[in-house]
């Protein structure tokens, strides 16, 4: 896809539509930068301080100086343990003997298992769509979950699960929205700003809007004038579509090897994506091909799809005004071999 085709949302341009919850909305709660620094003492010693590393070819490619943050090498394979453990650390007594559930497309759950695991609570009910991907599947069930497979898509696991929560009075984990989950993601945005500190722009892929929302409410706190853009493909334009509509609407959905940036948005999600993200890009299913297959080639890295949407942007040429420092989010690397393998026969 070229730089003409790319389609971008500029959330300036609505962001003060959401400066109150509308009438029968979710409640507008949105984590702070102090939450978020609560969130990275929790995680200390759980997750891991992952790499920032300088990409000389993406660099050359955007015409900036680009950053990786590799959340490829983050426990469980994914950025998701940072919010899932801090959303565990921070129930009640009460809320934790209720037990847990949640839907996830792979990564989440696997972050909430692993952190009801170290918690030392009763195994963590996760239900996922049937299509995911084996690997993560697995690790999910090796975590120690009670994994329980839906037919249909992630918004269908996400309706089983919240059904499972209203039935039993488990406390239900919402992956993208819930505030201690959002914090905990945030610390991914912490971690670039420290290491990083005249950072101007950084890619964050976009599913509901977790770890764009977090990263977006550290760079709006620093008052730097830093950019937060999320990308999505054209296949998993969820958040692109209702910020552009100004509420949530449920676009037409395509395959896609972003399983994790699937299914639909909520009002909490979508008022924290108005008010911190500058813009959202699309990009096409083939552009996030060419950056799996580019990225192992280039540096080793195993990214997944929905991991591999920011590279895509910049090697797409979506992302207009890119000034450097630029940082990346990699934000995950957990895929299916068959699946690596085919992409990475094909050529450009």
């Amino acid at each position: 896809m070229s730089g003409a085709r790319a389609r971008t949302f500029h959330s300036q341009s609505t962001a003060a539509e959401f400066a109150e919850p509308a009438a029968g909305t979710a409640e507008r709660v949105f984590p702070s930068l102090a939450e978020v620094l609560v969130a990275a003492r929790r995680l200390q010693g759980v997750a891991r301080r992952t790499p920032l590393e300088r990409s000389a070819w993406l660099s050359e490619r955007a015409g900036a100086d680009v950053w990786l943050k590799l959340e490829t090498q983050q426990r469980t394979g994914s950025f998701k343990l940072r919010g899932a453990y801090n959303a565990v650390a921070a129930l009640s007594k009460e809320e934790r003997v209720r037990g847990l559930v949640t839907a996830s497309a792979g990564n989440h759950g696997q972050g909430v298992a692993l952190a009801a695991s170290l918690a030392g609570l009763a195994p963590a009910v996760v239900f996922v769509p049937a299509g995911a991907p084996e690997a993560k599947k697995r690790r999910i069930a090796r975590h120690g979950a009670d994994l329980r497979e839906v037919q249909g898509t992630y918004d269908d696991a996400h309706h089983a699960a919240e059904a499972h929560a209203a039935r039993t009075g488990a406390c239900f984990i919402n992956a993208f929205s819930d505030p201690a989950v959002v914090a905990g993601q945030g610390t991914v945005g912490l971690e670039i700003v420290q290491e990083l500190p005249g950072v101007r722009t950084v890619l964050v892929p976009v599913g509901g809007g977790g770890i764009s929302g977090g990263v977006g409410i550290v760079a709006r706190a620093m008052g730097s004038g830093i950019r937060v853009i999320g990308v999505q493909t054209e296949a998993t334009s969820a958040m692109h579509a209702s910020l552009a509509a100004g509420r949530v609407v449920s676009p037409p959905y395509g395959p896609t090897l972003c399983e994790g940036l699937e299914g639909d948005v909520d009002d909490r999600g979508l008022a924290l994506a108005a008010e911190v993200l500058d813009g959202v890009v699309l990009v096409t299913e083939a552009a996030v091909r060419r950056a799996m297959r580019r990225l192992f080639q280039e540096e080793g890295i195993v990214a997944e799809g929905s991991a591999a949407v920011g590279a895509a942007a910049l090697l797409e040429g979506a992302v207009e005004g890119i000034e450097g420092p630029t940082a990346v989010v990699l934000t995950g690397g957990n895929v299916d071999g068959d699946r690596l393998a085919g992409i990475l026969a094909e050529r450009d």
